[in-house]
């Protein structure tokens, strides 16, 4: 039997009242956190020059994961326990420190550490936002916003990457840490007033010691997973069980056997961001070094990507409520397979401007799919712990970007010192990306609520 899902409100419905101002400055944290992102991600080379220190320069990056993965399942639990309030103001403040440390850093390593507190906040806003979401609107406005949520991050998309390399070369890379500030401050004064704070003091405490131990595990396995030596090899093995030992006590019972409802879920979001981050970030490096494109030509992918997940989003937002969650995420991954098919065909040798097709069908799936995982656990959530039953599900999807980046890393970096082609190596990290789409595929209709 189908399960029961909300059929979307009207789009006139989504700002209206109170609900409305809480979705527009929802959609302007949205907004910063990719703003933040791509612009800091087009300054880097400006910040290498300047600061120098190589081995430290992927670190500016994983800091920031890292910290997400950490704080994720506190602030999700304690948006229960706390109310959201008092976390809005403690994670406009964190973002303001680690901004400030950046902009002022005199090394790369304390540019690492202002990252890493920027990831802190990046990761209690992430569970925020959408644990307001879950405890504060309608069943059938959640999907709508999801997609608004997605489309928040087209224009950035685009404009982000130039304007970081304008203020690069004119005012300096500094001024990448400042622009996000204005968008911080609006927001919060936006939210804040009309947040609906539902605070229970009987919540299950923050999993703080686990979220540790869950961080230091995920750093020492991706520390290791991408050395050719023993000492690596033990290093991930560490690290490894460290992480499972923090990870099983955070996710929800059944999570590893992929249990009906929000365990399924949890999985489902590790599988599909473990997926996309093993290729998407190696897409324009094939097309650069194996198939001689240009840089501004093989960077059109990634913005043909972004327009097309919108639509998905937009899509799934909009059929929802007519197919149930696992078949929305089945069909999501279907496009994403198709994608990964015909960017291995390119990879090959196959018309370079299929590329663009690839691309076009791998970020539909995701726009389709990524949002949904969530929406099933809305559905499916108690009254009054809708933020820490969705904290599992956003901890997995962010720890399948992580581990998906990581391994595909890993498998290029290993192919390639042994002598091997960078084909090679970024055929294996398409296969991890097939592997794991495939076993999403597979448990997709276990996501719908029990």
């Amino acid at each position: 039997m189908e399960p029961h899902v909300s059929e979307p409100a009207p789009w006139r419905e989504v700002f209206r009242g109170r609900d409305g101002r809480l979705i527009v400055g929802l959609l302007l944290f949205e907004t910063l956190g990719a703003v933040h992102i791509l612009v800091v991600a087009a300054v880097m080379p400006a910040v290498l020059r300047d600061l120098g220190n190589l081995p430290l320069y992927g670190w500016a990056f994983s800091a920031a994961a890292l910290a997400m993965i950490g704080t994720i399942p506190i602030v999700g639990a304690a948006t229960d326990r706390f109310g959201a309030k008092p976390l809005v103001v403690a994670t406009a403040a964190l973002y303001f420190v680690g901004l400030l440390v950046s902009a002022l850093a005199p090394s790369m390593a304390v540019l690492v550490v202002g990252r890493f507190v920027q990831g802190a906040a990046s990761g209690s806003a992430y569970a925020l936002s959408l644990g307001t979401v879950a405890k504060t609107l309608a069943p059938s406005v959640r999907p709508r916003v999801l997609a608004l949520m997605a489309t928040s991050w087209l224009l950035p998309g685009l404009l982000g990457p130039p304007i970081g390399g304008l203020l690069a070369d004119s005012i300096g890379w500094r001024w990448a840490f400042v622009v996000p500030i204005p968008f911080l401050v609006l927001s919060v004064l936006m939210i804040y007033p009309v947040l609906r704070d539902d605070a229970d003091p009987e919540a299950a405490p923050a999993p703080i010691l686990r979220a540790l131990v869950l961080m230091v595990g995920t750093a020492l396995l991706l520390t290791g997973v991408d050395g050719r030596s023993v000492a690596s090899g033990a290093v991930a093995a560490v690290g490894l069980v460290i992480a499972l030992v923090g990870l099983r006590g955070i996710i929800a019972p059944g999570t590893f056997h992929a249990r009906r409802g929000a365990p399924a879920a949890a999985i489902c979001a590790f599988l599909l961001s473990l997926a996309f981050a093993s290729i998407d970030s190696y897409v324009p490096l094939m097309l650069t070094d194996v198939r001689g494109m240009t840089v501004f030509r093989a960077g059109l992918t990634i913005t043909v990507g972004a327009c097309t997940w919108a639509l998905g989003s937009w899509w799934q937002s909009s059929v929802v409520g007519r197919r149930s969650y696992g078949s929305v995420v089945a069909v999501g991954a279907s496009f994403f397979l198709v994608g990964i098919g015909v960017a291995y065909l390119v990879l090959h040798g196959g018309p370079i401007p299929l590329i663009y097709l690839a691309w076009a069908a791998a970020g539909f799936g995701m726009g389709a799919a990524f949002p949904t995982i969530p929406l099933a656990v809305m559905a499916g959530a108690e009254e009054g712990a809708e933020a820490r039953e969705l904290a599992p599900t956003l901890l997995m999807d962010t720890l399948g970007i992580a581990m998906g980046a990581g391994l595909g890393g890993a498998a290029i970096t290993i192919v390639t010192g042994d002598g091997g082609s960078l084909t090679t190596g970024l055929s294996f990290a398409f296969a991890i990306a097939v592997a794991a789409t495939i076993t999403l595929a597979v448990l997709s209709s276990r996501i719908d609520p029990a």
